[in-house]
């Protein structure tokens, strides 16, 4: 049983092109072909045959080798340079034999030589023809393969959910890919109606000083939303690109720039496909990335209020959660984490005192040593913090319920030591102590960096991981004024009693060792 054609698979009759400067044989194979049901045109030399080419798509030409103006080797040339999915059959007379040989070195199917044989002929044909549906099914296949793996990548980069580095994850696949000379990729905020550039590669910019443009009418009408992103991104020079608007239920979310150098060929109807598939889960992936983004920032900037109505509940500690956010950043950046882990630490050491609002003002704000009572009340506020921040910022809860632990195991809540303490953790105690050393209490003035630096020194593998406080001592000593220029001390010095003795002071023994403050160690 043969294979049905490509083209009758479709519904199609296949098409033919016979070329060929006889007219008696071209005759003949043409009469042949039709009687085979096939829909024959014809070219009697090989720039007539282009010509038909341009203006049709065939599945075989049937071309002579010796032709005038144009030569079949020379066709079959322009063919495979121009038009790859067309197969070419050679026709030559038996003298011909080793030009037909190297026709097949160049990408013919077959040739056949004169005086023709109509069952060769027919055999030939009905075999290119079936090759050519093997070869459909095969790429069919892995296409469909390819589209079940972006779809899984799709998702796995989609539960990210980060539109910054979705866009990234999204812009590096589409390049290994596709392999475009220049990708652009902008995203619409339909609450600000303004578009703003994610990303780009290998495409030119405007220069513009921001990286977004507002768009001018609620209605987010295409051809506005494709002006405002040529104002971000200059139109690619090259022979062919595709601008297209991302969409997510109809509803428009960003625009897609990518572009291909004049000598890579266009986009073959499987790849073209794919590209559709994986542009449409990007449009969704990117549309919950930024709804999600939205929420986390409305939710994070009602708990960074919370936070700095903890901190303003006593003037002393006012800017106290900003200031060791700095440094527990910086110290990360020197450790050479990434940014999205150092942008879970941001969240964590910012709220890391969130749970202070469960302690009373009576004890928060105590100017005298706590009692042992009062104490285990103060230490279930990152418990407090953990439970309030878990329910938006998951990802932070364990860095903020464990920031008091200390290396020896004897912090809390869980007295965990060494390693098992989150790293996140051991980095904002790091941050945590020092500020609260080097700021003024309502119980005892401020201590100055290098007495600060001391008690740190000291507790290095005690109350915190020696390599850590080693490179923030390392920070402090090289960018201590830059980062204590950005401290908030106005309050604390409106408030504090300057005839006030400091804790040391008033208890010799306290700060002798590790640092001793009920608030923040």
């Amino acid at each position: 049983m043969s294979i049905a054609p490509a083209s009758e698979e479709r519904g199609q009759t296949p098409r033919l092109l016979v070329v060929e400067d006889d007219p008696l044989v071209r005759s003949v194979c043409v009469r042949l072909l039709k009687l085979r049901h096939y829909q024959v045109d014809q070219a009697d030399n090989g720039l007539q045959a282009l010509e038909n080419l341009e203006q049709a798509t065939y599945d075989i030409v049937l071309t002579d080798l010796s032709m005038p103006a144009l030569n079949g080797l020379g066709l079959l040339r322009r063919i495979k340079e121009r038009f790859p999915d067309t197969d070419v059959i050679m026709i030559t007379a038996f003298g011909s034999i080793d030009t037909a040989k190297q026709a097949l070195k160049l990408g013919a199917f077959d040739y056949l030589t004169k005086p023709l044989e109509l069952d060769d002929l027919a055999r030939v044909v009905q075999t290119c023809l079936e090759m050519r549906e093997l070869r459909r099914l095969r790429r069919e296949r892995e296409t469909l393969s390819e589209m079940v793996a972006l779809m899984e990548l799709s998702r796995t980069i989609s539960a990210r959910l980060d539109v910054e580095a979705q866009a990234g994850e999204f812009m590096a696949q589409l390049c290994r890919r596709f392999n475009p000379s220049g990708v652009a990729l902008s995203l619409i905020d339909p609450d600000d109606r303004r578009l703003t550039l994610l990303a780009r590669h290998g495409l030119p910019d405007n220069s513009r000083p921001s990286r977004s443009v507002a768009l001018p009418s609620p209605e987010l009408l295409e051809g506005q939303i494709l002006a405002a992103h040529a104002e971000l991104v200059e139109r690619y020079q090259g022979e062919h690109q595709r601008l297209q608007v991302l969409r997510m239920q109809d509803r428009p979310v960003g625009v897609l720039q990518i572009a291909w150098d004049r000598d890579v060929p266009p986009l073959s109807d499987s790849d073209a496909q794919l590209f559709e598939v994986f542009v449409a889960s990007m449009a969704v992936a990117l549309e919950n990335g930024r709804l999600y983004s939205k929420l986390k920032q409305q939710n994070l900037r009602t708990i960074t209020a919370l936070a700095a109505a903890i901190d303003a509940r006593d003037p002393y500690t006012k800017g106290h959660s900003e200031q060791v956010t700095r440094y527990a950043v910086r110290l990360a950046q020197r450790m050479g984490m990434d940014e999205p882990w150092i942008e879970r630490l941001r969240y964590g050491a910012l709220l890391h005192d969130v749970g202070k609002i469960g302690v009373p003002d009576v004890i928060l704000r105590k100017p005298s040593r706590l009692t042992d009572a009062e104490f285990e009340i103060m230490k279930q506020h990152p418990i407090i913090g953990a439970r309030i921040v878990g329910s938006v910022l998951g990802e932070v809860c364990e860095a903020i319920l464990h920031h008091h632990e200390h290396w020896d195991g004897s912090g809390y809540p869980d007295r965990l030591a060494g390693e098992a303490i989150p790293l996140e953790s051991r980095v904002i105690a790091v941050a945590d102590a020092f500020d609260a050393m080097t700021s003024d209490r309502a119980y005892r003035r401020g201590m100055s960096p290098e007495e600060a630096i001391a008690i740190l020194l000291h507790g290095r593998n005690q109350q915190w991981q020696a390599d850590l406080v080693d490179i923030f001592v390392d920070i402090i000593r090289q960018e201590g004024a830059e980062l204590l220029a950005s401290k908030d001390r106005a309050a604390q010095e409106a408030g504090i009693d300057r005839g006030c003795p400091s804790k040391r002071d008033r208890n010799p023994s306290a700060g002798a060792g590790m640092a001793d403050d009920r608030t923040a160690l």
